[in-house]
């Protein structure tokens, strides 16, 4: 998978799929659909830019999304139902999520870094499951 473009020129790409595997990790009875980056949401992603140790740790996190949702570590379901989280550490643990609609293609919602105190609570109550590392 290619690093994401911050200086994309088209209005949207396609960054990655929802497999079955994460769908069925879940238990969610969708087919596998695309995951779509609309240019719009790269401005958004700079509102976590702060978040970041340095703006080279932001761009470089930012550009692994698509290798975040292929290959994640973890990947839960928000809360509210709403998303997926795909987790993974890269030099910081990066969290993507995408939105699930009833659309052809769900929409990448947003990208940033947690805490380990924040995912040793998603780990402890059992809100984020390990992704095998075979698959």
């Amino acid at each position: 998978m290619e690093q994401l473009d911050l200086n994309m020129t088209s209005d949207r790409v396609i960054i990655g799929r929802v497999t079955e595997e994460v769908l069925s990790m879940l238990s969610l009875s969708y087919g596998e659909k695309e995951i779509v980056l609309w240019k719009d949401r790269i401005k958004y992603l700079d509102k976590h830019r702060a978040d970041f140790s340095s703006d080279e740790a932001f761009e470089k996190h930012i550009k692994l999304i698509p290798q975040i949702i292929e290959k994640p570590d973890y990947v839960g379901l928000h809360p509210k139902g709403d998303s997926i989280q795909y987790i993974k550490r890269i030099d910081e643990l990066m969290l993507v999520a995408v939105r699930i609609s009833n659309n052809k293609n769900w929409a990448f919602r947003s990208s940033y870094p947690i805490s380990q105190e924040t995912f040793d609570t998603y780990i402890a109550s059992g809100s984020v499951k390990r992704v095998d590392e075979d698959s």
